[in-house]
């Protein structure tokens, strides 16, 4: 009887350990907080390689069907309207409105800033 009670504890942990679910993120983080920080402190260096960096994260995303991380699309919009790309930066802007409905206002006021749209 007590090998039973031996066995019973260790087996039940286990059990119970295997029945756990894995917490997985909302957003798709990966390393969009470097990308972010590594904007701010470019002073002046060519925003090609960070255009890259956000368009890998953005892939990346999709192809683990995850969700970007709130700010993304708009982190995306200002270095795509810094380079001169202004369509697609309100494409961006208007997607991170889709998103995350809560940062309308403040995402019509990038595009009006950045692209001149009338909203």
């Amino acid at each position: 009887m007590k090998t039973l009670y031996q066995w019973l504890l260790p087996a039940t942990a286990l059990l119970l350990t295997a029945c756990a679910q894995q917490s997985h993120s909302l957003y798709a983080w990966k390393d969009y907080n470097e990308t972010v920080y590594e904007r701010l402190k470019s002073d002046g260096k060519p925003i090609t390689q960070q255009l890259q960096r956000m368009e890998k994260y953005m892939q990346t995303a999709r192809d683990k069907q995850q969700t970007p991380a709130p700010g993304a699309h708009a982190h995306l919009g200002l270095l795509l309207a810094d380079s001169g790309q202004m369509q697609q930066a309100a494409e961006q802007f208007e997607a991170e409105k889709q998103l995350f409905p809560e940062s309308a206002v403040f995402m019509d006021f990038l595009n009006r800033h950045y692209t001149g749209a009338k909203k």
